[in-house]
């Protein structure tokens, strides 16, 4: 079988030398090829065992490959070569037309098309051939595909619509999220490489602060709403009269709503008699349902949906509160936000009121995800409002309930992403028509809807990021899945009226404002230039560094498993930039919010804390070496916690942890500053996404760093009170959290002596309405039986 360097796909000199450099010689029986390096000897040996295969999807080819840069580079000569491909093939094919017909092995349209050695050589420039950019298919499914044409591809759109019925060829000119990667039906199981390396290429060239280019780049696409965003609200602002009036503010919903949400949950919510959810219904249904103290009265629900609103929304702004009416919302949608604004719920109202609104909201996500499945617009192309009740259902499921909802959370993650990934239309035609065929208001709707599908991907992409990077899953989507205009300006997301819209855009117009690309904006800030952007942009923005870190992390573990060589100069070259582009990000953020502790600035705190921290250690084995007993679904063996306390004691030592110890001490001091001076943190009563969770994260790494450096305390203070407990914490974090830099850490003492602060800790995680934070402290518990020990 011939090798594949020896493919013919141009020719060109290359120099000689001496057969004293060929030391890599290849043993399969009647080969003999022999190699200068190791590399190049792995790679052709896939001819003799490939570790997959990838066939052309091109209709009526069947030619094979064992690298996929080969696969993808033969199927764009489908299209700018034509017909004149199946000629020249026949002449040039050497040991791939073999390859069918001689391998029994064949990768499944499910698998990932990356393998670890795919990897390694598809970027090696010593190979011959430079791997063709995996995101020139414009057609792949998504939630909408722009059906742009890119190097030829749009010959495709015939072969895509009989290869899967579901693609709307209509929508294929909307401007919405293009999700995939090589291929229609795959996801892009990992980071492309050719994207890798324009990330970490030279910083984009100045164009003024928030300005952006039109980019031919490969991984940005000619969407209609990137060139013509300031077209889209026609310009005739005296004829618009606001869609508001007094009776359509955001939480109000009337009693003929009530009674559908209500009757939905009598006659659907329904389980196994003398089940543990049928007990929870008749003791949330039972007594009067009019009285406004009981859980489901008007006033309650009407509260739980204001809730929504000023707790949670400015967090994930993924609906559009001015036109937001609770009437016209679809029920199972309106459900999900009343299950994050019952478990939002302030203090004010009593706990015992917090307590039975948290017990209803868990009662709501119980059977909620089960009946948004059995919907009829729960299939591709699905509704705007599937996505959005989805979405805001798993970060209710993650966050803020039961660790059952949180692991079915985390298994039907894939469900919506699939979903998104499968669907093509959400609104039906595009959205982009001429202006002046549409009333004011109409075309105002449909820029509404556009720009919050936009938001809907993004939110997606927040939530696989952080929760990958803070719970250990997996990351399911890559960066340039997104090939999007960053979120639009707030003051165009919070217009009341198409004529507020107009006066809005006319006014960025003028200031020469255009939207950000996402993938421009994360450039420009792992270059440290500025990007113009509002807080939900910032958010996205730390999400695309955190997947680039978590991706990039997961590469170099394959690539190192195999022995072969490091890219982009080896892990410590990535990590050196993206831990500065970290640090862009922040000062960015400081710059455009000042100084003020707004919730804003403490969200800014929990991401930047949490991308220092987790890219230096995994929280995994920081749990483990605390003595977790179970984790992601799987009990702890003696042999697992030996491998963590080796790796953590290593670990302990290195630049890394003073790095991971010095972000969460000043994460922490943050924290019970801004929150209370007087150290009192109740996590029962905190709605910042993230926060509990990134303290406890960085609450072990505190611990971990300083007990595998100094053990336990001698003697352990006893700390019986709670003022006790909160002076012994400030005064350690008064101490050892006011370092100027992290390798201060090296030569102090008493890095142990954090017994307060895990208690105090402790304390506020066991009261929590979140089961994971009560296991949190179960957990912190351990820590200080260790250090008092």
């Amino acid at each position: 079988m011939a090798d594949i360097e020896d493919q013919p796909t141009k020719r060109r000199r290359r120099s000689r030398r001496g057969p004293t450099d060929r030391k890599f010689e290849c043993t399969h029986e009647g080969c003999g090829k022999s190699y200068s390096r190791a590399e190049h000897l792995y790679r052709h040996q896939l001819n003799h065992a490939p570790k997959q295969i990838f066939r052309c999807d091109f209709p009526n080819c069947y030619r094979s490959f064992v690298r996929q840069d080969l696969c993808i580079r033969h199927r764009e000569r489908h299209t700018t070569r034509g017909s004149q491909l199946q000629k020249r093939d026949s002449f040039a094919t050497d040991s791939h037309d073999d390859l069918s017909k001689s391998l029994v092995p064949v990768s499944s349209p499910s698998s990932p098309a990356m393998t670890a050695a795919d990897y390694a050589f598809m970027t090696d420039p010593a190979s011959g051939s430079k791997s063709p950019p995996s995101t020139s298919y414009p057609l792949s499914t998504g939630i909408e595909t722009t059906g742009v044409p890119v190097s030829g591809y749009n010959d495709f759109r015939g072969d895509f619509s009989q290869a899967d019925p579901m693609i709307d060829l209509d929508a294929m000119s909307n401007a919405y999220p293009i999700f995939g990667g090589e291929t229609y039906n795959r996801s892009p199981f990992a980071m492309a490489d050719d994207f890798a390396a324009w990330l970490f290429s030279e910083p984009l060239a100045p164009l003024g602060y928030g300005m952006m280019p039109f980019s031919q780049n490969q991984f940005y696409n000619n969407e209609p709403s990137y060139n013509n965003f300031c077209s889209v609200i026609p310009q005739h602002p005296m004829s618009v009269t606001s869609i508001l009036d007094s009776g359509s503010l955001p939480a109000i919903i009337s009693e003929e709503k009530r009674q559908e949400l209500l009757h939905l949950m009598a006659t659907r919510f329904n389980e196994a008699a003398y089940s543990a959810q049928t007990k929870r219904k008749k003791a949330l249904m039972e007594g009067d349902l009019d009285n406004d103290r009981h859980v489901l009265s008007l006033r309650m629900m009407q509260t739980y949906i204001g809730s929504y609103w000023y707790n949670f929304h400015a967090q994930l702004p993924i609906l559009h509160q001015p036109t937001f009416a609770a009437d016209r919302t679809p029920n199972l949608l309106l459900l999900a936000i009343m299950a994050i604004g019952a478990a939002t719920l302030d203090k004010i109202h009593g706990q015992a009121s917090t307590k039975t609104a948290a017990e209803l909201a868990s009662f709501i996500a119980w059977h909620l995800r089960w009946e948004i499945f059995m919907d009829p617009d729960f299939r591709p192309p699905a509704r705007l409002w599937i996505f959005q009740a989805l979405l805001l259902l798993e970060v209710y499921e993650k966050g803020f309930s039961t660790r059952a909802l949180h692991e079915r959370a985390h298994i039907h993650h894939d469900t919506t992403l699939t979903l998104m990934r499968r669907g093509s239309s959400l609104i039906g035609r595009s959205s982009f028509d001429t202006p002046e065929a549409k009333e004011e208001d109409e075309s105002w709707s449909h820029w509404i809807k556009a720009e919050a599908t936009r938001r809907v991907a993004f939110a997606a992409f927040v939530l696989d990021s952080t929760h990958a990077t803070m719970f250990g899953h997996s990351a399911k989507m890559v960066a340039h899945e997104l090939r999007l205009p960053l979120p639009c300006d707030e003051a165009l997301w919070a217009a009341t009226s198409a004529a507020e819209v107009a006066r809005v855009q006319s006014s960025l117009q003028s200031h020469g404002v255009r939207p950000v690309m996402f993938l421009d904006g994360l450039k420009r800030t792992l270059n440290g230039q500025p990007v113009r952007t509002n807080t939900f942009g910032r958010t996205i923005l730390i999400a695309g560094l955190l997947s680039v870190s978590w991706h990039l992390n997961q590469r170099d573990l394959q690539v190192s498993s195999l022995g072969v060589g490091q890219t982009l100069g080896g892990r410590d070259k990535w990590r050196t930039a993206l831990l500065r582009a970290f640090d862009n990000w922040r000062r960015d953020y400081d710059e455009a919010l000042g100084s003020s502790p707004t919730s804003e600035s403490q969200s800014r705190d929990v991401l930047h804390g949490l991308a220092h921290m987790a890219s230096h250690v995994d929280v995994a084995d920081l749990q483990i070496f605390a003595g977790a007993g179970r984790l992601m679904g799987r009990s702890i063996t003696s042999r697992d916690y030996s491998t963590a306390r080796e790796k953590t004691n290593r670990w302990a030592t290195k630049a890394s942890a003073r790095d991971a110890t010095f972000y969460a001490l000043k994460f922490l001091s943050a924290c019970f500053a801004v929150d209370d001076p007087t150290g009192e943190y109740i996590a029962r009563d905190d709605y910042l996404l993230n926060r509990p969770w990134v303290m406890y994260f960085s609450v072990l790494v505190v611990w971990c760093y300083g007990f595998a450096l100094d053990g336990p305390l001698r003697p352990a203070p006893t700390l019986a009170t709670a003022a006790e407990r909160r002076q012994d914490m400030q005064i350690f974090l008064q101490r050892v959290g006011g370092l100027r830099e992290p390798n201060e850490l090296e030569g102090m003492k008493g890095r142990n002596m954090c017994l307060g602060l895990l208690m105090v800790v402790r304390d506020s995680f066991s009261t929590s309405r979140w089961e994971l934070l009560g296991e949190a402290a179960r957990l912190l518990d351990s820590c200080i039986a260790k250090l008092q020990s």
